[in-house]
């Protein structure tokens, strides 16, 4: 039994302490010294590699690249806007033009239908005809029905068919007149609408033309400096092919000079062994 409680009887060990004290600190700020150190470095050669010429030149080539790339969209989207302008100015142009057409025939061919009579009037007393509100429009068309409605014309009218007529002729005269006006307002309108529309279309397109000459103008102007440069290359070397020429002539009177001179004195020295030979001959004689 004792043996058996000896070992409950021990203390437990207990397992050391790691020291998280100064050195772990220092181990810590060290670290962090180290990534500001790199970080700071970094942010030092990116400065100097922003500094420098190829650069500042990539820099310009973005700038002048984000212009065109601006420009290019800008133009792009104000075509599809006159493209637009000018399709809307177009339909609005047929519009008018069929309405046009339409309230020009109404207005002369209604006031022609008022002169008769038509099946489906309900034509009552002078009294009573007077009094009543018309529920339609003067210049409506009688409706579609079976048998279909005729327009005739008696040859001896009622005197309720004669006020009938009147009263219609002149409601249908002032409701054409009345549309007629209203419609012409709107033609107004919608004719000024349409100058604006093809002003703007001409102004786009006045400024795409403006611009591609300048872009011509562009690129034309590096041609004319090299051809202007090209006459003087070519010049140098004609004046240097006139010069070899020159020189060349020079050492060709040279040569000839110089053979003159030698055949002189071979010339010479042949009547120097002549006359030596002949003294030879006096003296043996």
């Amino acid at each position: 039994m004792d043996a058996e409680q000896e070992p409950d009887s021990q203390p437990a060990r207990k397992r050391p302490r790691i020291d998280l004290g100064v050195s772990e600190r220092k181990r810590g700020k060290s670290m962090f010294g180290i990534v500001l150190g790199t970080l700071n470095k970094a942010k030092i050669e990116d400065k100097e590699r922003n500094a420098s010429e190829a650069a500042k030149k990539r820099q310009l080539i973005d700038q002048r690249l984000q212009a065109k790339l601006r420009k290019e969209t800008d133009a792009v989207r104000r075509s599809e806007e006159a493209k637009k302008d000018r399709n809307a100015a177009n339909r609005r142009e047929e519009d008018l033009q069929l309405k046009d057409s339409i309230h020009k025939l109404r207005r002369t061919h209604l006031p022609l239908y008022s002169h008769f009579l038509c099946t489906s009037d309900d034509i009552q007393s002078i009294d009573s005809m007077e009094d009543q509100p018309s529920s339609t429009s003067p210049l409506a068309l009688p409706k579609r029905s079976h048998p279909p409605p005729l327009f005739y014309l008696p040859a001896i009218l009622t005197p309720a068919q004669e006020a009938f007529l009147e009263k219609r002729k002149i409601k249908v005269k002032e409701a054409a007149e009345s549309e007629w006006f209203t419609f012409r307002e709107e033609r107004t309108a919608g004719i000024d609408e349409i100058k604006q529309l093809r002003e703007r279309v001409a102004e786009e397109d006045a400024r795409r033309k403006k611009e591609k000459k300048e872009e011509v103008e562009v690129v034309e102007k590096p041609q004319v400096t090299k051809d202007e440069e090209m006459p003087s290359e070519e010049s140098k070397p004609s004046e240097s092919k006139a010069e070899e020429s020159d020189s060349r002539a020079e050492e060709k009177t040279e040569e000839r000079e110089s053979k003159a001179e030698d055949m002189e004195v071979d010339a010479g020295t042949k009547e120097e062994a002549v006359m030596r030979a002949d003294d030879e001959d006096a003296v043996e004689y």
